[in-house]
C-alpha cells in the first residue's frame, strides 16, 4: 500500500514539474468597431494574450469558431454576443470571455391598455422594442406633467381632458421617440359629455372627402354629425369617414353628443373650406417664335424644336416641322403641335430647345424653361424671353 503511494507521488510531482517548465497562456483581448451603430456590423479583434501559440475565437453568434491571431468578424443580426477567446501553449491553455453589443437606434412602439377611462383608474403602459437589445433608459410623459423611467409603468389620472402620451428611449447609440396624440380620455364619473372633434384636412379643393374623429369627453354612447354642404349631409357613427364637399365654399360642422346624464352640441362655424380645384394636366398646342440669335453667315436657319429636360430626357421631337431657310425677317414662325402635346409631370422644369438643321450635326440654337406649376392663373398664352430667344407658347390647361 505504501509503495503505491510513494508511486502517484512521484508521478504527481513529475507532472507538475513538467508543466511547470513552461508558462500558463493568459487570453487577454480588445476591440472596436468598424461602423458601430449599424447593423450587419463588423468588429476588429485585438489579441493580447501572453503565452499563447494558438487561439481560437467563438464570437457567440453561432458561427464556426475561428483559428486566428486577430480576426474580423461581421455580426449579421442585432444582439448581444458573449465573445470567447481560448489561448493554448506549451503551458496548457486559458480562456476569456466579453460581451460584444450589436446595437442600432432604439426601434420603439407601445401598447397601453385602455383609451377611455374615468378619473381615478389605473391605465397600464407597455414599451415594446422592435430590436434585439433594449434600450438602456426610458422616459414616459403622459401629458398632464408626469413622467415615468420604467420600461413598463401605470399611471393614474386625477383630471378629466384627453391626453397625449409619448415615449423615449435611449442606447449608446442614441435616440427614439414616439408620440400619440390625443390617446388618453379621462372622463368625469356621473357626468354628461362635452363635445369636440377634429377633421383630417380643414382646407380642401373640390371634390375631396374629410374624415372626422370625435373628441368628446364624459363616455357619450350616442352621436349626431351635421355636414353642411356635404354629402351625406349627417351621421350617426362615431367617427364618420369620406365626407364629400363637391361645391367651393365654407361651411360649418355641427356635433351632438349624449349619454345617461345628458347632452352637449358643438358648432364649430366655418370650419371646412372648399377651394375650387386647378387644372391636373397642362398641354402645349403652338410654339412660336418671335426673336432668336442668326449666325452671321449663312443668316438664316433651318430652324426645328425638341422639349427636354435636364436630365437629357426627350420628351417630344419636332423635327419633322423643321421650317427651313428662316431667317430675322420672317419672324414670327410657329410649330403647330396636334394632337397637343400633354407635359408629363406637372411641378417640372423643362426646357423646349430649337436646333438648326446641319449636313453632318444638328446645331443648338438656344432654350427657353417651362414648368407647368409656376402659372397658377393656367394662362392660355405664355411668353418666356431666355437665353437670347423670345418665345410665345399656347397651352391648354384641363
Amino acid at each position: 500500500m505504501k509503495s503505491k503511494l510513494l508511486l502517484f507521488i512521484t508521478v504527481w510531482l513529475f507532472v507538475s514539474c513538467s508543466r511547470n517548465d513552461e508558462p500558463l497562456p493568459v487570453a487577454e483581448y480588445s476591440y472596436s468597431y468598424v461602423n458601430q451603430c449599424a447593423v450587419p456590423s463588423t468588429i476588429m479583434f485585438q489579441n493580447l494574450s501572453l503565452h499563447g501559440k494558438v487561439f481560437r475565437w467563438d464570437f457567440g453568434d453561432s458561427t464556426p469558431p475561428v483559428y486566428s491571431k486577430n480576426p474580423v468578424h461581421t455580426y449579421i443580426n442585432e444582439g448581444i454576443y458573449k465573445v470567447t477567446l481560448t489561448a493554448y501553449g506549451n503551458g496548457g491553455m486559458h480562456s476569456e470571455q466579453k460581451w460584444v453589443y450589436v446595437v442600432r437606434n432604439p426601434q420603439i412602439d407601445f401598447n397601453v391598455s385602455d383609451t377611455a377611462v374615468y378619473v381615478g383608474d389605473t391605465i397600464y403602459y407597455t414599451a415594446q422594442t422592435l430590436s434585439g437589445v433594449l434600450p438602456s433608459t426610458w422616459l414616459w410623459n403622459f401629458g398632464d406633467g408626469t413622467t415615468s423611467t420604467l420600461q413598463n409603468t401605470f399611471h393614474v389620472y386625477s383630471q378629466p381632458g384627453i391626453y397625449d402620451v409619448s415615449l423615449t428611449a435611449v442606447n449608446a447609440c442614441g435616440s427614439s421617440f414616439i408620440e400619440k396624440k390625443q390617446l388618453i380620455k379621462v372622463n368625469n364619473v356621473g357626468n354628461p359629455p362635452i363635445a369636440d372633434f377634429v377633421a383630417n384636412s380643414v382646407n380642401i379643393l373640390a371634390g375631396q372627402t374629410v374624415n372626422f374623429t370625435d373628441l368628446s369627453i364624459n363616455s357619450p354612447t350616442s352621436w349626431q354629425w351635421t355636414f353642411y354642404g356635404a354629402t351625406p349631409s349627417s351621421s350617426t357613427q362615431q367617427h364618420p369617414t369620406n365626407i364629400l364637399y363637391s361645391t367651393p365654399g365654407t361651411y360649418d360642422v355641427k356635433l351632438t353628443v349624449s349619454n345617461a346624464y345628458g347632452s352637449h352640441t358643438i358648432t364649430k362655424q366655418g370650419y371646412i373650406k372648399v377651394l375650387q380645384a386647378g387644372p391636373t394636366t397642362c398641354k402645349i398646342k403652338r410654339i412660336t417664335i418671335k426673336q432668336m440669335p442668326f449666325p452671321i453667315n449663312p443668316p438664316f436657319v433651318n430652324v426645328y424644336f425638341k422639349i427636354t429636360d435636364y436630365n437629357a430626357n426627350v420628351y417630344l421631337n419636332g423635327f419633322n416641322q423643321i421650317l427651313y431657310n428662316v431667317n430675322q425677317y420672317m419672324l414670327p414662325v410657329s410649330f403647330y403641335i396636334n394632337p397637343p402635346y400633354t407635359f408629363p409631370t406637372m411641378n417640372k422644369l423643362y426646357k423646349i430647345e430649337f436646333y438648326d438643321r446641319k449636313q453632318m450635326n444638328d446645331f443648338l440654337i438656344s432654350y427657353v424653361e417651362f414648368n407647368p406649376s409656376n402659372y397658377s392663373q393656367y394662362p392660355t398664352l405664355v411668353t418666356l424671353n431666355q437665353n437670347g430667344m423670345n418665345v410665345e407658347i399656347e397651352l391648354l390647361w384641363q
